[in-house]
């Protein structure tokens, strides 16, 4: 229940057996009141409902026409936050004068809503995946900028010192050294603003309009169908786990390769 060594806490093999209790509990729950009328199909529909949907959804394939732009635009904008974060990051922790002036900026790209920053990239780029992808890049590059900067300032000096004393290069360093024992924090802050790029993209398509999951929550909500819409948002959060599950395996073996754990 509690380790008193945060740092040394390994997930254990059945780690999902809680979460998926709780969810059939959460389930079961939801099944009772709307099976036993307590609240109108209008406002909250039955589980078997919405999954009857998804089901239709899935053998029409309606919901790949709409998920494959949605996640197109999100695996774009991931890559552009890929890019521009790390790099930064990196620069933030080696120039104290860099991080003086760009770390304020960094905090205050999270202050705007997404909602507005839409209509100006629309303006500036036109409609389409690549304002989409922008608006995904901005909402998972605080994340990846933040935890690059927290796990590269983290590092255990004395290693680098003696790096130092062995000749070793700046790029050396970086390499061989502080990108290794930064990775598990870098490497998670990409997984989160990942699993971020889907609700950009959602956004991105409500606001400017597209082809994805955005557009398809939007004729829902205008039919009124709530199972609909139900169902759209268990796409678009079943995508986001799937981002997370495939993400964090990657990171574990990147972290495990990049430390030596593996030959």
């Amino acid at each position: 229940m509690w380790s008193a060594y945060p740092a040394r806490t390994r997930p254990s093999a059945g780690r999902w057996k809680p979460a998926a209790a709780a969810l059939g509990g959460v389930l079961l729950l939801w099944w009772a009141v709307t099976a036993g009328g307590l609240i109108a199909p209008l406002y909250l529909p039955n589980p078997l409902d919405v999954v009857a949907r998804m089901g239709t959804q899935l053998t029409t394939g309606v919901a790949w026409r709409y998920l494959a732009p949605t996640l197109g635009a999100a695996l774009l904008g991931a890559l552009i936050a890929v890019a521009v974060a790390l790099p930064l990051g990196v620069v933030i922790t080696h120039s104290r004068l860099f991080a003086a002036v760009v770390e304020p900026f960094v905090a205050i790209s999270q202050t705007v809503p997404l909602v507005a920053i839409a209509p100006l990239l629309v303006l500036w780029i036109g409609y389409g995946t690549v304002p989409i992808a922008v608006l995904c890049a901005i909402i998972a590059f605080f994340p990846m900028v933040t935890t690059t900067v927290v796990g590269l300032r983290s590092l255990d000096m004395r290693v680098v010192e003696n790096a130092l004393l062995d000749g070793a290069g700046a790029w050396q360093r970086l390499v061989h050294i502080e990108g290794p024992m930064a990775a598990p924090a870098i490497l998670a802050g990409v997984r989160g603003g990942v699993v971020l790029t889907m609700t950009g993209a959602v956004v991105g398509e409500l606001v400017m309009g597209g082809a994805g999951l955005g557009t398809l929550l939007t004729l829902t909500r205008e039919a009124a169908d709530t199972a609909g819409l139900f169902a759209v948002v268990a796409w678009i959060s079943l995508t986001a786990l799937t981002l997370h599950g495939l993400v964090h395996a990657l990171e574990r073996a990147a972290v495990a390769r990049l430390q030596g754990e593996t030959t």
